[in-house]
């Protein structure tokens, strides 16, 4: 029987973090309130008082944030049926 990592190659990509930019537009509170959000330069739309949740900042590992926003389209397929 042949094996599977004989049949078919893995492409190898470079991944890297998305870029993530929560913007307070001047509140005048001292408390920072998100009026903007960015992933990559684009701006996204997020539901009024959306919590955002960003895991702890360290050297070591990679931040995690965590956001409710709305979607204008979601696809769940495999790459090749795209």
């Amino acid at each position: 029987m042949e094996s599977v990592s004989g049949k078919f190659e893995k492409a190898v990509t470079e991944r890297s973090g998305a870029d993530i930019e929560i913007i307070d537009q001047g509140s005048g509170s001292p408390v920072l309130v998100p009026s903007k959000v960015r992933i990559n330069g684009v701006e996204v739309l997020i539901p009024a008082g959306a919590k955002i949740h960003i895991g702890e900042i360290t050297d070591d590992e990679a931040v995690t944030v965590t956001l409710t926003m709305f979607a204008r389209r979601v696809v769940i397929a495999a790459e090749d049926d795209l």
